[in-house]
């Protein structure tokens, strides 16, 4: 009996450690992605290994009658359970004439599985990376400008010849948007949450004190516009739209939204800006006179391509009278 109590209570323990273990959640997505190519690639080889053996061995084509072909976001998601930090090789090979066994591209790209996380090793397709075949020996016109031709284990990135090693620490977390919320310089990696400033400014951004006074001026086509300057952090540098909304405090009139698609420069601090905004009062025919003299609230909101965005509030107040009647 005592026996049979000590199985027990053995079985017991152990399946009660077993159930308390937390499941191994370590991932790694590959995820390729393109340049623009002009329609010259017309499919990738893709092999991805995991401490040297092949777990994916794929040629990618793009849609049927596309005639931009590529870049069309390609991924693929290991799971890491078991592995620790195993090694992660890939290459990618782009061809171009079909007839032709020569590589356009020949990219590699090698990183190891994080323990305990869903990573993302981004591969990127360069156009400055393409090697062109060489121009029949007679032929009176130069190629294309090619870029380099690297030796194994080097591979093109950003038109030179590095080191396909890609840090742990750099990698990003997995997101199901990741092809359109790559980092840049105003959205570096793991940057944290979007911030915004509002000031004011023709050539530069000026910061605004709150109730400041901003003279609006005739424009050139017949509106009546003050300038406004944005500067944010860590929102896309290309593609992020500004929304300008003026509403005026007590009466809640409010001057239809202005959009804009405009590329933002990097600043100090981290920070991008845009500035040389011409913030119509009276868009869309709306009349500019009731704003003159007046406070205005100024809620700009900024929103990049990956639906990441945020919104902040100036104070300000319109002059009583036109800069330049």
């Amino acid at each position: 009996m005592h026996n049979w109590c000590a199985r027990a209570s053995a079985f017991l323990f152990v399946f009660l450690v077993g159930s308390c273990t937390k499941p191994d959640v370590t991932e790694l997505t590959v995820g390729i992605q393109s340049e623009p190519m002009g329609g010259v690639v017309s499919s990738l080889h893709i092999v991805v290994k995991v401490d040297g053996t092949v777990v994916a061995d794929e040629d990618v084509k793009p849609p049927r009658g596309s005639r931009v072909g590529f870049p069309q976001p390609w991924e693929k998601t290991l799971s890491g359970a078991g592995k620790g930090d195993a090694k992660v090789d890939v290459e990618v090979v782009a061809m171009g004439d079909p007839n032709s066994p020569t590589p356009l591209i020949r990219r590699m790209s090698s990183t190891h599985f994080v323990p305990g996380k869903k990573s993302l090793l981004r591969v990127q397709l360069e156009s400055r990376c393409i090697v062109y075949p060489p121009p029949p020996k007679d032929s009176k016109i130069p190629g294309p400008l090619s870029g380099p031709t690297c030796t194994a284990p080097s591979s093109c990135i950003m038109g030179i010849c590095a080191s396909p090693n890609v840090p742990v620490q750099v990698l990003e977390t997995y997101a199901a948007n990741w092809p359109t919320n790559a980092p840049d310089r105003c959205k570096p990696l793991n940057g944290g949450p979007p911030s915004l400033q509002v000031g004011t400014g023709q050539a530069y951004y000026v910061p605004l004190q709150k109730l400041q006074t901003l003279q609006a001026e005739a424009g050139p086509q017949g509106g009546h516009h003050v300038w406004i300057a944005t500067r944010m952090k860590n929102l896309k540098q290309a593609g992020s739209t500004t929304k300008i909304v003026g509403v005026q405090p007590g009466t809640n009139v409010t001057i239809p939204p202005t959009t804009l698609a405009f590329t933002y420069a990097p600043d100090e601090g981290g920070y991008c800006k845009l500035y040389g905004i011409r913030y119509q009062l009276d868009n869309e025919g709306i009349d500019y006179k009731q704003f003159l003299g007046k406070p205005l609230d100024v809620v700009v909101t900024v929103t990049d391509p990956s639906g990441a965005s945020t919104s902040t509030t100036a104070n300000i107040q319109i002059g009583s009278t036109l800069l330049n009647p």
